[in-house]
């Protein structure tokens, strides 16, 4: 392997952006992008990504959220609406709706609120389909 293939592979531009919402950091309004999203710190706001959101433990999310996926591990007070799916993991706590596709809840994340698990808007809806009985 060439030193300039080495040094490409290794390349931090070529890795995938995540942007950090760092501890002890407060961010009021809209979050909006197309990359993914750590959050440490607290946002009261609304979130619309393109991309998936982390809510690391500790960290605080008032608002509606709106992203491919959606990891909690912190609080989020709000409506969740994920394109992929979301994972409540140990220690999440979340109080609004979750619309999703998938939904992954560990043991001990606690859910107040409504779930709706709606397929993928690509993927083929199995009403109207006649039964071949």
């Amino acid at each position: 392997m060439s030193k300039d293939v080495a040094l490409r592979q290794h390349d931090p531009r070529d890795a995938a952006a995540v942007t950090v919402i760092a501890r002890d950091t407060k961010l009021e309004g809209l979050l909006a992008g197309s990359g993914a999203v750590r959050l440490e710190g607290s946002v009261k706001g609304t979130v619309q990504l393109t991309a998936p959101l982390e809510v690391a433990e500790g960290a605080t999310l008032e608002g509606e959220v709106h992203a491919t996926v959606v990891q909690v591990s912190g609080s989020i007070t709000g409506n969740i609406n994920a394109t992929a799916r979301v994972e409540l993991l140990a220690s999440a706590s979340v109080r609004g709706d979750v619309t999703t596709p998938a939904l992954h809840v560990v043991e001990g994340a606690k859910l107040e609120g409504r779930v709706v698990m709606r397929a993928d808007r690509g993927a083929p809806s199995l009403a109207g389909t006649p039964n071949k009985t």
